[in-house]
């Protein structure tokens, strides 16, 4: 089994987490200030 494939999906796992993460925050900022 190679290391770099290993490597590989925790890099692909903490790119879409990251992500995920800033599209969260961007929707929630968005949704907060429409609120008030």
């Amino acid at each position: 089994m190679e290391n770099t494939e290993w490597l590989n999906w925790v890099a692909g796992g903490l790119a879409i987490a990251i992500f995920i993460g800033g599209m969260l925050m961007m929707f929630t900022t968005v949704w907060t200030t429409k609120k008030k």
